[in-house]
């Protein structure tokens, strides 16, 4: 009775463990330098820590424009979000505006992301980029309150995973008035 028992067991566990069953393909890792954030106008890199200045409120010309892009150097795609992390030298950020291609926001609030959950996803293709075409941009239109003589603004670009998780690198930046 024994024989017979381990020879089932020794049948089903061949069965079982056949070539056959298809594999779970393991996904791709996540580059951890993969997003790099760069200055459509001088086309300079923003790295991480960086602070753009700015000494105009006008909106003719586009002189208070920060217009951006993301690039991708890793081999797959990477989704990317800007996050508003704080903002100084304004008692609200009604005279700020970020936008993301056709869609612009006014009055954003610190500690959340653009695009928001129910808006498109900004996809970076592998080894890619956007927003070279598409209309990326922060602005403001104010001056500051005084005693402030600056504004600043710091956003913090990101790349996150299917699930809404923050992985790999993120590239803090401020827009400043002065």
């Amino acid at each position: 009775m024994k024989k017979i028992v381990i020879l089932l067991f020794a049948v089903i566990s061949a069965v079982s463990c056949s070539k056959d069953d298809e594999q779970t393909p393991t996904p791709d890792p996540v580059a951890n330098n993969a997003l790099k954030v760069f200055n459509k106008t001088s086309g300079l890199e923003i790295k991480d820590g960086d602070v753009i200045n700015f000494n105009s409120i006008s909106s003719q010309g586009a002189a208070n424009e920060l217009k951006f892009y993301f690039k991708n150097t890793s081999a797959a795609p990477i989704n990317t979000k800007v996050k508003f992390i704080s903002f100084s030298g304004v008692p609200d950020t009604s005279y700020l505006s970020i936008c993301i291609g056709a869609q612009c926001l006014s009055s954003i609030l610190p500690g959340n992301s653009y695009p928001g959950n129910s808006e498109p996803i900004i996809t970076v293709p592998a080894n890619g980029i956007i927003g070279d075409i598409e209309s990326y941009k922060i602005f403001n239109t104010t001056t500051p309150v005084a005693p402030a003589t600056k504004i600043d603004y710091v956003f913090e670009a990101y790349q996150y995973d299917v699930n809404g998780n923050p992985v790999g690198n993120k590239v803090r930046f401020t827009y400043r008035y002065q």
